[in-house]
C-alpha cells in the first residue's frame, strides 16, 4: 500500500479486535495502517473515513488505499497527542474542547440527516441481547432503574439520525501544539440518533467539568435539545449498565470500573417518577 516503510509506533490497545501501526513511508509522510479482526468495526470505519471524515480535512484521518479481503486500511496519521495524556492549564482545556465541540459539529454536517423510525425498539433488543447470559455484577437497584430506562428507550418515537463518531473522548480526541483539535478512531461510526454522540463525553469528561462543558458546546453551536437530553438521559443507563456486565465478563475490569462509575452515578439521579407523569414506574421483568 505505502511502498518500503519503517514501523515507528505500535498503537495497538490489547485486548481489543484491532491492530494499530504508525509507519514512515520513504519519503518522510507519517502514516497509520489498521487491521480489523472485527468485519463489522473494519466496515464502519471504512464507511465513515470514505464518506464523512474528508468533510474533517487534516483534523481525521484520510483514507489512502484498503484492502477489504485483509480487512486493512491505510490512512494518514493525525497531528497532535490525545487530550487524556496532556497536561494543559485551565485556559488551553476550555479552548480545547471548545475547538473539539467545534469539529464535532462538523462531523455532524457531513451528510443529510435522516431517520430512524425504530431506533429506541432497536437498540433496546441491542441491550437486551447483552444481559441473556447473566446480569452480573449488577445490583437489585441497578435492574431496577435498567428496566425502567429500557422501557423507555423502547417507547421512543422516531428519531433524528446524523453522521455519528460514538467515541468522541479524550482519548480519541487530539490536540495539536499549533493548538487545533483532531479525531481518529472511527471503528464504532455509524448514523445514529442525534444525541448519542454527546454520550460519552457527557458522561466522562464533561460530567464533573462545567467549565469544560460550557465550553465544549459553545464550540458546538448549541446544548443538547430536549429531545437529546432524554436520549442521553437514557442511554447513560443502559449503556453502562451493559458494559458493566461485557467488561467484567471478558475480564476488561478498567472499562468495567469507569462504566461502574457512571452507572453509580446515573442510579442516584434516576428520578423517581416517570418524565412528565406522576405514575411511579412498576417493577417489571428484564
Amino acid at each position: 500500500m505505502a511502498g518500503p516503510a519503517k514501523l515507528v509506533t505500535d498503537h495497538s490497545w490489547p485486548g481489543t479486535s484491532t491492530t494499530v501501526l504508525r509507519l514512515q513511508a520513504a519519503d518522510g509522510r507519517q502514516l497509520i495502517l489498521k487491521a480489523n479482526t472485527s468485519t463489522d468495526s473494519f466496515q464502519r470505519e471504512h464507511t465513515a473515513l470514505s464518506r464523512w471524515a474528508p468533510a474533517l480535512g487534516v483534523s481525521a484521518p484520510q483514507l489512502i488505499d484498503v484492502d477489504e479481503a485483509a480487512q486493512l486500511l491505510m490512512m494518514t496519521a493525525v497531528t497532535g497527542q490525545p487530550l487524556q495524556s496532556l497536561t494543559l492549564t485551565g485556559p488551553q482545556e476550555r479552548r480545547a474542547y471548545e475547538r473539539a465541540g467545534a469539529l464535532l459539529a462538523r462531523f455532524h454536517e457531513s451528510a443529510p440527516r435522516t431517520d430512524l423510525p425504530a431506533f429506541g425498539a432497536e437498540r433496546a433488543a441491542y441491550i437486551r441481547a447483552q444481559l441473556t447470559d447473566g446480569t452480573e455484577p449488577l445490583t437489585s437497584a441497578d435492574l431496577q432503574v435498567l428496566d425502567e430506562a429500557l422501557h423507555l428507550l423502547e417507547a421512543l418515537p422516531s428519531q433524528r439520525a446524523q453522521p455519528s463518531h460514538l467515541d468522541f473522548t479524550s482519548r480519541n480526541i487530539l490536540w495539536s501544539p499549533d493548538g487545533e483539535p483532531g479525531v481518529i478512531d472511527f471503528e464504532t461510526s455509524r448514523y445514529e440518533a442525534a444525541g448519542r454522540d454527546f454520550l460519552r463525553i457527557t458522561q466522562r469528561t464533561l460530567h464533573d467539568r462545567p467549565d469544560l462543558r460550557d465550553a465544549f458546546y459553545r464550540g458546538y453551536g448549541r446544548e443538547p435539545d430536549g429531545a437529546e437530553g432524554e436520549l442521553i438521559r437514557i442511554c447513560t443507563v443502559t449503556d453502562a449498565a451493559a458494559i458493566v456486565v461485557s467488561a467484567t465478563t471478558r475480564g476488561q475490569y478498567a472499562f468495567a470500573t469507569e462504566a461502574r462509575n457512571i452507572l453509580t452515578a446515573a442510579v442516584r439521579a434516576w428520578p423517581d417518577l416517570a418524565p412528565g407523569t406522576a405514575i411511579p414506574h412498576g417493577r417489571r421483568a428484564l
